[in-house]
Order: structure tokens, then sequence, then C-alpha cells
């Protein structure tokens, strides 16, 4: 066996600098720090924390992964061990990059994920690891970040575990790893109800304050409902006098909208710089992303003075298509121009005023009775086949 403990108190208990040295510990062993294996097999070292100051249980803990070694559990005998950053290099250069179109997502969630887990052996990526990084994302603490902790959204820690789950079904298909580590991690549950519009002084404050280039992405996505995505995607060679063609699109699908009079103003005054894309940042020669976008909408919103309620770039598409839904449009027109497969996604987009509730209220009529005069109480009425109600004849 090869336990060991990093503390002890032969060392110097405070630092050259006159700190307190955290290595430093009169108890030792018979102290609560963890113990650490250390061992080697087929020249191959391992070396981890057993999580526990109990010496018994951590040779114990250290006989268990022995014999996973030995036994290739984990198919370590049957091919070298791969650390998480090194097949996260694999992932996106053999299956993100030829078949992802969020290939450039994926690369910012594993400068996350390669924080928490980059130099771990994929077989040591426990469901336990997992679930306490999903724990401390949510908190906003996590290794590389200075300052106050700035808690996370549920949807934003659902992407990136998506992410880390899509690299361990690549490990086992593709014969780095016999386990799926996350099959017990459930995600964090999220509220998807977001139902805020802008009322028509928010639209115009925002637009007021947008800057030239940007307030033209904000009109187009309050006319087309479009996603912020596929318009930073949309090509001239995609516009042509009759229509607007999407094909970046979140279902795969591309979509094909009616070239109208507003629309045309919009891409009027976007500039024909020779670049392929309708909005190109002219620094990268690239089109804008996401997330730029995103910091660039935020401030905007600042300086439009809209503090209330949860107001982001998708709110732009949840406005346009809501306004179309209220208008009266049927939910398969609404849904050809927004890209929904099915009504029930369209749903979230309907938000009945009060006022048109009463409409549908006041939709009921009173049965009628012979004479054509609206019965006055039900209590006094009885029902006659189908044609109405008639008094009911006082019993003598």
């Amino acid at each position: 066996m090869s336990l060991r403990k990093f503390c002890s108190p032969t060392v110097d208990a405070t630092l050259p600098g006159g700190e307190p040295n955290p290595l430093h510990c009169p108890d030792s062993p018979r102290c609560e720090h963890h113990w650490f294996y250390d061992f080697r097999i087929n020249r191959q070292r391992y070396r981890a924390t057993t999580e526990t100051a109990d010496k018994q249980k951590a040779k114990d803990i250290e006989a268990r992964e022995r014999s996973r070694i030995l036994a290739g559990r984990h198919g370590i005998r049957r091919q070298p061990d791969i650390t998480f950053r090194q097949f996260s290099e694999i992932y996106l250069r053999d299956y993100a990059e030829p078949h992802k179109r969020s290939v450039e997502r994926d690369r910012e969630i594993f400068q996350v994920l390669n924080r928490a887990f980059g130099s771990l052996i994929l077989h040591e990526v426990t469901a336990h690891r997992i679930q306490q990084f999903q724990r401390e994302r949510r908190l906003g603490k996590w290794s590389g970040r200075t300052g106050p902790a700035k808690p996370l959204k549920p949807g934003t820690v659902n992407r990136e575990l998506n992410t880390l789950r899509g690299v361990f079904t690549k490990a086992v298909e593709w014969g780095k790893l016999l386990e799926h580590p996350m099959r017990a991690v459930k995600p964090l549950r999220v509220d998807n109800g977001r139902t805020r519009i802008l009322s028509e002084a928010e639209q115009s404050a925002l637009l007021a304050v947008c800057r030239k280039k940007f307030r033209r992405i904000v009109r187009l996505a309050l006319i087309t409902g479009a996603r912020i995505g596929e318009l930073l995607h949309l090509k001239w060679e995609d516009v042509s006098d009759h229509e607007l063609l999407f094909l970046e699109t979140k279902n795969g699908r591309s979509r094909r909208l009616p070239m109208t009079e507003a629309i045309k103003t919009v891409l009027d005054e976007c500039p024909k710089t020779g670049s392929a894309w309708v909005f190109t940042n002219p620094k990268t020669k690239a089109p804008y992303t996401s997330n730029g976008m995103a910091h660039v909408f935020r401030r905007a919103v600042e300086r439009a003075k809209i503090t209330t309620g949860d107001v982001s770039l998708h709110t732009l598409r949840h406005t346009a298509l809501s306004r179309m839904i209220a208008a009266g449009y049927d939910d398969y027109t609404v849904m050809s121009i927004s890209g929904h497969s099915t009504t029930a996604m369209l749903a979230r987009y309907t938000h009945p005023t009060e006022a048109r509730k009463a409409d549908a209220l006041n939709t009921f009529r009173a049965p009628m009775g012979r004479n054509g005069a609206e019965s006055e109480t039900a209590g006094e009425k009885k029902m006659v086949g189908a044609s109405g109600f008639e008094p009911l004849t006082p019993a003598v």
C-alpha cells in the first residue's frame, strides 16, 4: 500500500513571508487531512485523494482502485490512458467540427470544463465530481474566476453539462471508456416560461439608443421574429428581391420569408462591402458572434432604462411573434415564419390580453324563448326539445 498525507509536523509553521504554512500540521498523520494513494501499474502512475482521513478506509479505497485497474473495468489495460483535455481536442476535431453548427460554443464551454476536469484521466471523472461541478457552477464558484461569485442560470449550466454528456457518449462509442459517468446526473430544472415582451414605448426607447449597425439587427429581429444566430449567419446570396432564405437554423431546416417593404428598407441600409454576410464584423471580416451581440444588447437595454423583467436578445423574437399572434394571424402562418414545428412550441408566445379574454367570455348567448325573447331565470325554465325554454306551469 502507498498512502501518504501532504501535511507534516516537521515542516516550518510559517512561510518565508510570515504567512501560515498550510502543510504544517502538528497532529499529522492523526489529523483530519485526507489520505492520498500513489502507486504504479505497468510503469503507469496512479495517484489521487481518497477523500477520507480514516486510514483503513483509505486502504480499502486504494485496494478497490487497484482492482478496477487490474480488472480493466475502464479499459485501462486495453488502451492507453487519456486525459479529459486530450480527449476534448479529439472530440472537437473528429466530431464537433465536421458535424456540429455549435462548435464555437463548444470551444467556449471546454475552457470551463478543462479547468474542472482537464487534468483527470477520463475514468476519474465520476458522477460525484460532475455533480460537484454542477453545484459550484450554479453558485458561480469555479476555478479561474476572480472577484465575487456570480450565480449562473440553470439553462447555462445545463448547456455545459450537455456538452460534457456528448463527450462521454463519444468516449464510450470510440472505446476510450466503458461506463458513462453521467447516467445518474440529472439536469437542473429550468423555467422556460419566459413571457417578457417589449411595449411600444420600450421598443422605441431601445431603438433610439442602439448604434446604427446594431439597430439594423434589432429592427430586423422585431420584424421577422428570427433568432439572432439566424440573422448573423444570413448571407447576401440568400437575399433576393422576393425572399430571405435562412439556412443556419436551430432545427437544421431552411426557412424562407417573403420580402416586405419593412425588410427591404433595413437591408438597403446595410453596406455591401464585398463580404459574404449581411452583418459583418469589419475587424474580423466574419459574422458577429451571438455572445458579442448579447453584450452590446445588455448595454443598450441599460441606456434605454429598461429595468423590469428579464430582457434578452430572445425578447426581440418573443415580442415579434407574440404581436403576430395577438394581431389574429393563425398559428400555422406564424409557425412558417418562426420555424417552429408544432403548435405546442408556439404556445409560449401567446399572451391574451384581459380585453381579449373578456371578448371570449362574451361569446356566450342565453337560449331564446319560443317568442324570440331571451329567457330571464334558468330556475323558471324547462327544456322543450331543442327549440329553447318556456316558463314552468305552477302546480295547482
